[in-house]
């Protein structure tokens, strides 16, 4: 039976009062824990949010459930250390209060043991201090924000908006409000990975509400973004003009070491790299076979950000040409911790050849089972799986069949501080 071991403290700070203590857990015969505990008081402040740190006398893997209210975990966090003793999931995204929660372990039989509830009070909650990616929930379309240490902002897609009934444009509102941008705030950087309305929708309705430095596309694509339609508004090149948002364009090769306006937030050393952007242009006739949806899903702007030791790769709806051409092009530069599935799992992406020089730890993958169920590929599940992969898909109405089988609901958001990463959702 797992014995579990919880610490609760502020990075680099220490426990104030009240260690929590397990007594006997590790000789009762129950699938349940029974755990006796005070619950700590966390005060003080850090750039780095809460973390929770717990340990098991075997190997597991844990799951932290956490809410607001007893019995309510509307907040989950995914230890990401394969097989380990020693845990810890950050706390994000909480208001000073009281906090319940629940430890679930999976133990290498499969045997899931459950502890008791737990609770914990925060004084007070400081930033994060860490980079925060987000895949947010918008049903089958894409939707990525970023924020940095610096405080940088940056959307990466904006899912279908309200072109279609279930098009989640008051979801993405309801997001950012939950991140505190409000309207009228800064996003820093807009970004439009290709011309697909399950992309570039979004923007429709996000555009006007919000102080944009900068917008940028993709520079010479087989599908020209900057023409899109934009209904009563013209082309998104009219509704810039018309709301004085500076644009900029996107080749593969930029970083922001020479792009000024990729250089997000150099005080803590992080790297932004255009891996792929305008692809679909460059497909031979032969391989095109007259589909122009893979022409512009090749147009794809690819991003690498990396943050010390971790490394995000947002691959757009990218194509097997496209990530042919990055292999030959980077090869092993392509490895990365996080990949964000191409294509929202589709068959055309995410190649064996792509995975065998990406390596990531972590797939996450924006599809909805429920609006959009002929586009998940079982043979790309299976090619995640079989290389160890952990994957997650934004529609609680998938469930992951590798490393957790809990339901998914939500937004599925990574934190790292450079040197290490986790990976949790939770529920809008």
């Amino acid at each position: 039976m797992m014995r579990f071991v919880p610490k609760f403290k502020y990075l680099g700070l220490i426990i104030l009062t009240g260690l929590v203590a397990f007594a006997g857990c590790a000789d009762k015969d129950t699938s349940v824990f029974e755990v006796d505990t005070t619950p700590p008081v966390l005060t003080g402040a850090s750039e780095s949010g809460g973390r929770v740190m717990w340990e098991t006398d075997e190997a597991c893997k844990c799951v932290l459930l956490y809410g607001a209210r007893q019995g309510a975990y509307n907040h989950y966090g995914y230890n990401v250390e394969d097989g380990g003793k020693h845990h810890y999931v950050d706390i994000l995204d909480v208001e000073p209060g009281e906090y319940y929660f629940r430890i679930v372990a999976t133990d290498r039989s499969g045997n899931i043991s459950t502890s008791e509830e737990m609770v914990f009070d925060i004084d007070e909650v400081p930033g994060t201090g860490e980079l925060v990616y987000t895949m947010v929930d918008v049903g089958w379309g894409d939707c990525h924000f970023l924020e940095f240490p610096n405080g940088t902002n940056v959307m990466v897609d904006a899912g279908f908006g309200s072109i279609t009934d279930d098009g989640h444009d008051l979801d993405v509102f309801s997001f950012l409000n939950a991140r505190g941008v409000s309207q009228k705030s800064d996003i820093d950087y807009m970004i439009v990975t290709h011309g697909h309305a399950d992309h570039y929708g979004g923007f429709i309705d996000l555009l006007g509400f919000f102080r944009v430095t900068t917008f940028l596309a993709a520079a010479e694509a087989y599908s020209d973004v900057w023409g899109i339609n934009f209904g009563t508004s013209g082309t998104l090149e009219d509704r810039l003009d018309e709301l004085s948002i500076p644009r900029d364009s996107l080749r593969a090769g930029q970083t922001g070491s020479d792009c000024e306006f990729l250089d997000w937030d150099p005080e803590h050393g992080i790297e932004i790299k255009v891996l792929s952007a305008g692809a679909g242009r460059l497909v031979p006739p032969d391989v095109a076979e007259a589909d122009e949806g893979g022409l512009t899903n090749n147009d794809s702007v690819v991003l690498m950000i990396t943050f010390g030791e971790v490394d995000i790769l947002l691959a757009g709806d990218a194509e097997e040409f496209a990530e042919h051409l990055m292999v030959k092009t980077y090869g092993r530069a392509l490895d990365c911790d996080v990949l964000k599935v191409g294509h929202h799992g589709s068959f055309s992406s995410t190649s064996v050849e792509f995975l065998e020089f990406t390596t990531p730890r972590i797939g996450l993958i924006p599809n909805s089972m429920a609006e959009n169920p002929g586009v998940f590929s079982q043979t790309v599940l299976n090619s995640l799986q079989g290389r160890g992969i952990d994957y997650y898909a934004s529609d609680h109405a998938y469930r992951n069949p590798g490393r957790y089988d809990d339901p998914l609901d939500g937004n599925l958001s990574v934190t790292t501080d450079g040197t290490t990463f986790t990976v949790w959702s939770w529920k809008q």
